[in-house]
């Protein structure tokens, strides 16, 4: 009996010891500052929502806007020369120099996928073979958190930036944790701050170093992307007074 009692504590050990081990692999495994640069952990860390403004439309004359596609903005780039690109079919880039040569100010729009969609994506896309995520249904992990869109992305990455698993979390939050660290410092620019964007138009503003806007307004599923380059004068009240001529049909 006594023989038969060492051996069931000597299995239940045994059993203690491999699932601490199991986790602490894991542990080690899906530790996301193993693998990311410190330009990659600053760009999860600093990660905040600023503020929020909201947004009005007002009309301009039809022959005000400037076009691309089916998004128009009040031209306010007639001096501004467009830059020549071999890409074919690109977006618009326009620049502005100064007697010097030197550009002063630039701005461009396009449209691209939402990020929430480019979670959604094959991961190798993204330049990135890392076995760690291959396994991992990013769409039940949204669905699972309540994101919708990039802003129900951004809301949850603003409060769970800090996300840490330790040796008592579920190996399926590991990934979880891993996997959406991971992907938004792959996926996203290094922004200093988010501003949300309300009223007629739903979106958002990363706010960059260097003088630097890229305005998202989000709709039929797409990113329309404004993007103002200015170390001059770019400031908050111009960039929503022209803001709020955007049309996007």
């Amino acid at each position: 009996m006594k023989k038969k009692s060492v051996l069931i504590i000597s299995f239940i050990i045994i059993l203690i010891i491999v699932y601490f081990s199991y986790k602490g692999f894991n542990l080690y495994y899906y530790n996301v500052n193993n693998i990311m640069t410190q330009d990659a952990k600053n760009n999860v860390e600093q990660f905040n929502i600023s503020n929020t403004i909201t947004i009005k439309h007002s009309l301009v004359e039809a022959n005000e806007y400037f076009e691309y596609q089916n998004m128009k903005i009040r031209n306010d780039f007639k001096d501004y020369s467009r830059l020549e690109q071999n890409i074919e079919n690109s977006s618009p880039k326009l620049i502005l120099k100064n007697q010097d040569n030197n550009t002063t100010k630039s701005f461009w729009m396009g449209i691209a996928d939402t990020y929430v969609d480019m979670l959604k994506a094959d991961k190798t896309l993204f330049g990135t073979d890392n076995k760690r995520i291959s396994n991992i249904d990013f769409s039940n992990v949204l669905k699972n958190n309540n994101i919708n869109n990039d802003i129900d992305l951004f809301n949850y990455l603003s409060k769970q930036k800090d996300i840490k698993s330790n040796i008592f979390t579920s190996v399926k939050e590991m990934k979880e944790n891993y996997t959406i660290q991971f992907m938004v410092s792959v996926i996203m620019p290094t922004v200093d701050s988010i501003t949300l964007i309300n009223g007629d138009y739903d979106g958002y503003i990363f706010n960059i170093k260097n003088g630097m806007k890229e305005v998202n307004i989000m709709k039929n599923n797409k990113r329309y992307v404004f993007m103002f380059i200015d170390e001059t004068d770019l400031n908050d009240e111009y960039l929503k007074d022209i803001l709020s001529t955007v049309v996007i049909e």
